[in-house]
């Protein structure tokens, strides 16, 4: 082939190298898409309470519902305690639906504390099944025999000189009673219910005193 019909084809080569070069120069400049930041998913009271080892009152258990009810109306008119204070008797179902509005409020909304009180299936301070969700064991409070004794002797022993006592308890007496004047004292306090007041201390008190 003369060399003059090769020229054409040099030209349509070079064209064609520089119109892909073009092209990928093009498709490389391309912005790269804007990620969205990620947002954080909205944590409500009821997680919280389930992640502390609280379980939601469903709206069939009605027997819980009917003695949390009378509680509430009980300290109707105080505002610490509950929702709002009203002058009138509240029914099971205002109750479920003041919990079921608290209870998808954020988890640092000021409900949390009614909500943990009237909205959680009722528990004591030292019910087995709760403490063991927080790692803790409630050592025996029977009145007769001596079981956990061991134990209840290496709490007494460190009760004196603690600044953190039981509420109203400032000393467990003679030397060789202590631990069992402890472990009346945490008999006491593990009956306290979530709905009573000073929950939080009563269950803070028995965390330390009561349990290992």
């Amino acid at each position: 082939m003369p060399k003059s019909a090769l020229l054409p084809l040099v030209g349509l080569g070079g064209a064609a190298g520089l119109g892909g070069g073009a092209y990928l120069l093009h498709k490389n400049s391309q912005p790269s898409p804007i990620e969205k930041p990620s947002i954080p998913e909205k944590k409500t009271i009821q997680d919280k309470l389930q992640k502390e080892g609280f379980q939601i009152l469903n709206s069939s258990e009605g027997q819980h519902w009917g003695t949390l009810k009378d509680a509430y109306n009980s300290a109707k008119s105080e505002e610490s305690k509950v929702f709002a204070v009203i002058n009138s008797n509240i029914d099971e179902n205002k109750l479920k639906d003041l919990c079921k509005s608290a209870l998808e409020k954020d988890e640092e909304d000021a409900s949390y504390s009614k909500a943990k009180r009237w909205c959680v299936v009722p528990v004591t301070v030292t019910v087995s099944d709760y403490l063991s969700k927080l790692g803790r064991r409630a050592l025996s409070t029977a009145s007769s025999g001596e079981t956990d004794k061991d134990q209840w002797e290496k709490l007494a022993a460190k009760y004196e000189s603690a600044p953190d006592k039981i509420a109203s308890v400032t000393s467990l007496g003679a030397d060789n009673n202590k631990w069992s004047t402890l472990r009346q004292k945490c008999g006491e306090l593990g009956a306290k219910k979530n709905y009573e007041d000073n929950f939080d201390t009563n269950l803070a008190s028995s965390k330390v005193w009561c349990s290992v």
